[in-house]
């Protein structure tokens, strides 16, 4: 077999320096730029959805919540009956404060 070395050599050739140089960077600069694009869109959603979330608040029906929650952690210990509807049985049980809870579970009751 026999080969045509003109014709090898021409296939052999280095690329033009050029045209590498002005792929690579413009491969860069697509990337970079798609990468900040997306970052922007995210970004933008973010603060919009926070934005929102912000405004949509109701402080008072916040505030009245916590202060129920409060009050429920603090209220004096009573007892609570529950009426089972599956077995037709009255279960009691007592509710106590969370500090008297903590104090109790730790053995720093007096």
């Amino acid at each position: 077999m026999s080969h045509d070395s003109s014709h090898l050599h021409e296939d052999t050739e280095d690329p033009n320096g050029l045209a590498t140089w002005a792929c690579g960077i413009g491969g860069s600069l697509l990337v970079i730029t798609t990468v900040a694009i997306g970052a922007g869109i995210f970004y933008s959603a973010q603060n919009t959805e926070a934005h929102i979330k912000h405004i949509d608040i109701r402080y008072e029906d916040r505030d009245l919540f916590r202060q129920g929650q409060q009050d429920a952690l603090m209220e004096t210990s009573h007892w609570i009956s529950e009426n089972d509807p599956e077995t037709k049985s009255v279960n009691k049980r007592l509710v106590i404060p969370i500090d008297q809870a903590m104090d109790i579970v730790s053995g720093n009751l007096k």
